[in-house]
């Protein structure tokens, strides 16, 4: 939808009517009543776009390397020896697009003088200015999309604009009205528009394209001095502040929150902690009690190697020595005996009462008779 526009040519300002006046988002004016009751900013009159013919634009096409100063300082420098005006006496905007080893750059320029009186003209009549366009911007919507079409400008020197996905490519001046195969050849485009084209010249209707609201967006060349405030914006970025401090708030809360329970757990831990030092104590204590009990149950299920040995030794023969003894506890305690004896039977008779008896094996050595034998013991 399309507010009030007015299109500045070489014979002054035209009122143009674009149909019903664009209503604004509801927190937009909810904002603007509130800062105009509380005295911020003066009550805004009628919002109206100024295009202006392309006849009094100054329009240059250029490249910048990717690599160097910012963007915007190089196009002051260009701008500097490129304009035809002098320096603070015109209005000028650009639009740069990125390709691949530079960037591409169109400017747009007017002379102040040219159109000043026509915007203070506006304002004080009431007028809120939404923004100062170049008129081939006015053709410009999002039903083109991505579509590659050229739109011709009559006048005393017709302009042939080419566009594609929503951006100026090429802008020329032509020095009498092309017919729309040499536009189409020119422009590249697939459409060539023209506002209240003859029948039957080929082109299509520009004014078609009046009927969706400009995109609005490129090419602003109004001084900040007149811009009206973007209270939808402010409404948002005031949303936006509002939220990062609820943000913060809860986080804060989360955090105060977070340090009390820290906090009483702490103090908890603290209190406890001599308990649990008696109790780290007392388990302590009991394991060693534990070990001790379980130490004293094993020696008392250990043989009684004194008892043993005596017990041996008042059963060994006179004749008989004992070169080697070893016990094994496996299954069952065995006593193994390595030695000598004059009388093996009377051996093995004399052992029989501390267990089972086994000769493992004799042999006769320098006269001496010597054996290997195990007790099994009971």
């Amino acid at each position: 939808m399309r507010g009030t526009e007015v299109i500045i040519t070489e014979r002054g300002a035209i009122r143009q009517e674009g149909g019903p006046v664009a209503k604004p988002h509801p927190l937009e004016v909810m904002i603007a009543r509130f800062l105009a009751r509380v005295g911020l900013v003066s009550q805004q009159g009628t919002p109206v776009t100024v295009y202006v013919a392309e006849e009094l634009l100054f329009c240059k096409q250029f490249s910048l390397p990717v690599k160097g100063a910012s963007v915007k300082q190089a196009i002051g420098y260009q701008s500097d020896m490129l304009l035809p005006f002098p320096e603070g006496s015109c209005l000028s905007g650009f639009e740069t697009e990125r390709r691949d080893k530079e960037t591409a750059v169109t400017l747009y320029a007017v002379a102040e003088e040219a159109v000043a009186p026509h915007l203070q003209e506006l304002v004080e009549s009431g007028h809120s200015l939404v923004g100062l366009f170049p008129l081939s911007q006015r053709y410009l919507s999002s039903r083109q999309g991505k579509k590659k079409w050229a739109l011709l400008l009559p006048g005393d020197m017709p302009t042939l604009l080419s566009f594609a996905n929503g951006r100026l490519r090429q802008r020329l001046l032509c020095p009498s009205l092309p017919t729309v195969g040499e536009a189409m050849e020119l422009s590249g485009g697939d459409t060539v528009y023209c506002p209240e084209a003859p029948e039957g010249s080929g082109f299509a209707e520009a004014n078609d394209l009046l009927a969706d609201a400009p995109l609005g967006k490129a090419f602003n060349l109004l001084p900040a001095s007149y811009q009206r405030p973007d209270y939808f914006k402010v409404g948002i970025a005031g949303l936006a502040l509002l939220n990062v401090l609820v943000l913060f708030l809860l986080l804060g809360m989360q955090e105060y929150r977070f340090q009390s329970t820290s906090n009483r757990v702490e103090a908890e831990i603290a209190t406890l902690q001599p308990t649990m030092k008696k109790i780290n104590a007392l388990g302590n204590k009991e394991s060693r009690s534990q070990k001790e009990i379980a130490r004293l149950e094993q020696i008392g299920k250990n043989l009684d190697l004194l008892a043993l040995l005596t017990n041996l030794t008042n059963k060994l023969p006179p004749s008989a020595y004992l070169d080697q003894l070893r016990l094994e506890n496996k299954e069952a305690a065995i006593l193994h005996l390595n030695g000598y004896a004059d009388d093996m039977g009377e051996m093995s008779t004399s052992l029989q009462g501390l267990g089972e008896v086994s000769l493992k094996s004799t042999s006769r050595r320098n006269n001496k008779n010597y054996f290997q034998m195990e007790i099994t013991l009971p």
